[in-house]
Parts: C-alpha cells; structure tokens; sequence
C-alpha cells in the first residue's frame, strides 16, 4: 500500500518532490541510529532511488516534528470530509477524492511560500 501510494501521489502532482518527510515506520526503516542515521528498508530505498527523491525522518523522541504532521494531516482530513457524497463504488470514492485534494491545493495557502499549495507545485 505504501508503494501503491506513493505511485498514485506522484502521478496526481505531476511529478516527484525532491524530498520526502517521513516518520520512522517499519516500511521504510529497518533501524533508527544515532541523530539522522536510518537503516533504510531495501524495499523503500529502492522506491527512492526508483523515482529519484531523498527520503528524511523525523527524529526519535521529537514530537514536535510529527506533531506538525499530524496537525496538517488531521486540518486536511477536516477540509476534505466536509461534505461528502455517496458513492456507488470505490473507484467512484478515490476519483472524487482525487478531484477533491486537487480542488483544496487552490484554496490552501503555501505554509511556507507566497501563494497556495497549487502554486508551489506548479513552480
């Protein structure tokens, strides 16, 4: 599902960021060293060098990194399900989704940068 994931993420955005911020889960991470130290899953590193990004994690015992995660996925998940109509099949659910997520880079703001999130991907 990762992988699948992953797959689905990069053909939405158009493209593939040049990073990406992960949590140390077992998927990705065989074993957590000393400050950035992965022992980096093979399956996933293999993903990473496939699509050509670099794959950081948070730090262990900093719950401030993922925290802020966890605050802009729960902010999504509440902008997304705000209405939500009923789907005949699943398909039918991740297309509206899709569509969905699409619509929301338009209207969020860039934490960081000028503009929206659709801004930012389309520099």
């Amino acid at each position: 599902m990762l992988f699948d994931a992953h797959w689905h993420a990069f053909r939405v955005f158009g493209g593939v960021p040049g990073r990406g911020i992960y949590d140390n889960m077992k998927t990705a991470v065989d074993r957590v060293g000393r400050g950035k130290q992965r022992d980096i899953n093979a399956r996933f590193k293999a993903m990473a060098s496939h699509y050509v990004f670099e794959p950081e994690f948070c730090n262990p015992a900093a719950g401030w990194e993922k925290g802020q995660v966890e605050k802009n996925v729960r902010d999504a998940r509440n902008r997304l399900w705000q209405v939500m109509p009923v789907f005949k099949d699943l398909e039918e659910l991740n297309q509206w989704l899709e569509d969905r997520c699409i619509a929301l880079w338009s209207e969020t703001a860039h934490r960081a940068l000028p503009g929206t999130v659709a801004d930012a991907w389309a520099a």
